[in-house]
């Protein structure tokens, strides 16, 4: 706690900064901190109370603790002072009340029949500012005011109706041992799983999750019941098997698709979390759990349920070893394909730019929003100036939220828009992307372009480049650049060690599993607005490094020549992973926390997170421009800038819409032209890509399905989509899985009335 930033600048009070010692009382030019001493009197007054009956050496041993907490902790943060001060006051206060009431089990009764019914009337008379979470608190209190009874009703009946004491140890355990895989090992495998990509150390993970587990679902347990009475026991069963049955339910009943998540785990549209399940679903799912677990014990069957939870541990563990099987082979595709890329000659030349025709040089930024340009303008003098000769199409439309429904468009046109991809049902959907993927390197090759693509997103539907898909293309060249600067970029911004291990947050894969097994209605409370009730921990700067250096240093492997014609294609994933960037603009380890007056700038914690993410990936551009007119190549090159998606940016500019997720960015610079960023109007989609990137084509053609290349699709009624997932596992064979469409009626994406309303696919 005293290393907690969250305390930093928050007051309390009379307490001006939690963070740092209280130093309330001036004199002499300095301050001394009165928090410790209150503290210390706190510890005294208890010794007094304590020692009671004892004899002189315990007396001097509890005082001399008080006296030794005193040094210990004068320097200390006040909040942790104020916390371990109103810790020692509730003790303080538990113990003389248990010693001096006749009843004190009456009295605590009384005390929680208060609180509950405060609760109760603060939720319905709106006195607190819990928003949609009236009826969840109002519940709470009516189950805190029946908790008594429903205890002593329990007691009763289990002492009428007792259970062998090894069914109860049976049933007790088996269920704790099956929620401790769920957790510890079934859910973070199949997170991990579906993108082992972005996670830098998994299997780290993976054991920090089954600790936090066992130490939850066994050890904790463990300890209650070792000191619980055999009444209290057989309640502890049957309770525990009601919780074992629920939360299979949840995870495998009642999960849901709550659309893009970041890195960090922040689902972007939150409000999918509420709207996932009426609230009766949840009403419905504890009456079947309680009903089949109440039925079986009813008729002395715990020992089948016990079976069954044996039988379903087993399972789960069959399907973690998979995972985890799935885990290594990913794993070692990764590490063979940085190592690889770690091994080249950081000098050779990827991209070859001529001096005497034509260049083509696309530059796909991953979930980079075009509306965070707005800001990055305003917050980065000369930005504008840098995007020489530059025109900006801020109305510019995404067909999807997230890769997978968003990329195949932008890579190959309107022929692969979601529903074009869905409407061919006899072809497997990773032909049809790897067709997207291809297209502009296979027309371009055959014409006799010189063509150069790196790190191709999705290629055979998978999250780590697969360069198969181009072999054999004429004038084609494929490589994979993540991971070849890391070297080069940590010496020239060199970190302590431990910092880097600091940067991860090994505790979110347990919060998010508590979120997957807890009732939906009590999810969007365990998110809570993305934090997980955490404190400022990312898992964002290993795999940020490993984007950004190769976006920093992407004038490297460009050269100069008086070669033929080019299309280059580089694919970056910098503004894909915030979270890692400070107002320097590079990627740091360890823990962020941004201050009050970066978050007041920015709107959100969110917004600031990803607007210095956008804004150092604006820098390295500007670095890379500058890098192309040395070489002499600036005024012959056709630059294109583009997304796939935009991201959950959040905007005044989409009050109406909340489409910011299919607002992606789209700067173009055509040969010879120069002036500061002009901005566009016009109407776009990503899909208008190749048309641009083709313009000195005549007639081009789609060489898969024989149709022309073109931007005329855009001008009727253009529907976007909502995927189930973002992974690519959970789309296929043949079509993308979507959860619904939402038709653009005008060609104005900013504009409510632009937009029809959103309508569910049936799966």
């Amino acid at each position: 706690m005293a290393h907690t930033p969250s305390l930093v600048g928050e007051s309390f009070l009379l307490l001006r900064n939690l963070g740092l010692p209280d130093g309330l009382i001036p004199f002499g030019g300095r301050t001394f901190n009165i928090m410790p001493i209150i503290m210390t009197a706190v510890n005294i007054a208890s010794a007094f109370i304590y020692t009671k009956g004892l004899g002189k050496r315990e007396k001097i041993q509890l005082f001399g603790i008080s006296f030794i907490f005193l040094i210990l902790l004068y320097n200390s943060p006040s909040g942790l002072v104020l916390y371990w001060t109103c810790n020692n006051v509730f003790s303080l206060g538990k113990n003389i009340a248990c010693a001096k009431l006749k009843a004190p089990g009456k009295a605590l009764q009384l005390v929680i029949s208060v609180f509950a019914l405060l609760l109760i009337i603060g939720s319905l008379s709106g006195a607190f500012d819990i928003d949609r979470y009236v009826f969840l608190f109002t519940g709470l209190g009516l189950a805190l005011l029946a908790a008594p009874f429903v205890w002593k009703g329990l007691i009763h009946i289990v002492s009428a109706h007792p259970l062998p004491a090894a069914d109860c140890v049976k049933l007790y355990f088996s269920a704790l041992a099956l929620l401790c895989l769920i957790m510890g090992v079934l859910i973070p495998a199949q997170v991990i799983a579906a993108s082992v990509v972005d996670f830098n150390a998994p299997f780290q993970f993976i054991i920090q999750t089954f600790l936090q587990s066992l130490a939850f679902f066994i050890l904790l347990p463990l300890l209650i019941w070792l000191f619980a009475s055999q009444s209290v026991r057989t309640i502890l069963s049957f309770t525990f098997s009601i919780l074992v049955i629920l939360s299979l339910i949840c995870l495998f009943a009642l999960s849901a698709s709550y659309g893009a998540m970041t890195n960090s785990f922040k689902i972007e549209d939150t409000q999918a979390i509420v709207n996932a399940f009426p609230f009766w679903a949840n009403i419905v799912a504890v009456l079947i759990a309680c009903s089949i677990s109440g039925v079986f014990i009813f008729f002395h069957l715990q020992k089948i349920v016990s079976s069954l939870f044996n039988a379903t541990a087993i399972a789960v563990l069959v399907l973690t070893i998979i995972n985890i099987n799935s885990i290594l082979s990913e794993s070692k595709q990764l590490s063979e394909l940085r190592e690889a890329a770690g091994s080249r000659d950081i000098s050779q030349v990827v991209f070859p730019l001529t001096r005497t025709g034509t260049n083509n040089f696309v530059v796909f930024l991953d979930r980079a929003t075009g509306i965070a340009l707005y800001t990055a303008l305003e917050q980065m003098p000369g930005l504008a100036e840098k995007l020489d000769g530059f025109t900006w199409y801020p109305n510019t439309m995404s067909f999807g939220e997230c890769t997978i429904v968003g990329l195949p468009a932008m890579m190959g046109g309107y022929d692969y828009s979601p529903d074009n991809i869905n409407a061919r049902d006899m072809v497997n959907l990773k032909d049809k992307v790897n067709e997207a993927l291809t297209m502009l390197p296979r027309i371009f090759g055959e014409a006799g372009y010189r063509v150069s693509i790196t790190d191709p997103s999705m290629t055979n539907l998978q999250l780590v480049p697969d360069l198969t898909v181009f072999s054999g293309m004429k004038n084609v060249s494929a490589q994979n650049l993540d991971g070849r600067f890391d070297r080069r970029f940590m010496e020239e911004f060199p970190h302590e060690a431990e910092r880097l291990i600091d940067s991860f947050d090994f505790d979110i894969l347990f919060r998010y599993g508590l979120f997957r097994i807890a009732l939906p209605a009590l999810r969007y409370g365990i998110h809570y607005k993305g934090s997980w009730w955490r404190d400022g921990a990312s898992n964002a700067y290993g795999r940020g490094l490993t984007e950004y250096a190769s976006l920093y240093y992407l004038s490297d492997v460009c050269a100069a020549d008086t070669g033929v014609d080019t299309l280059n294609i580089f694919m970056n994933e910098t503004t894909h992973i915030p979270g890692a960037y400070t107002a320097e603009l590079i990627p740091v380890p360890g823990p962020i926390r941004y201050s009050p007056e970066e978050i007041t700038l920015f709107g959100s914690e969110d917004n600031t997170s990803y607007m210095y993410t956008f804004m150092a990936a604006m820098k390295a551009l500007g670095r890379w421009i500058d890098s192309l007119k040395e070489m002499g190549v600036y005024d012959n090159t056709r630059i294109v800038i583009v997304a796939d998606h935009g991201d959950g940016y959040s905007t005044d500019i989409f009050k109406y819409t909340n489409m910011t997720s299919y607002n992606p960015l789209l700067i173009v610079k055509q040969p010879g032209v120069h002036g500061t960023l002009a901005i566009s109007g016009e109407f776009m989609t990503n899909a208008d890509m190749s048309t641009i990137v083709t313009a000195d084509m005549e007639n081009p053609v789609n060489p898969y399905l024989g149709t022309p290349i073109g931007s005329s699709p855009k001008e009727g009624p253009l529907t976007v989509v909502n995927a189930v997932s973002f992974q690519p596992r959970r789309h296929g064979p043949i079509f993308l899985n979507l959860s619904g469409k939402r038709k653009l009626v005008a060609p104005n994406i900013f504009s409510a009335d632009s937009w029809e309303p959103w309508q569910k696919v049936k799966q």
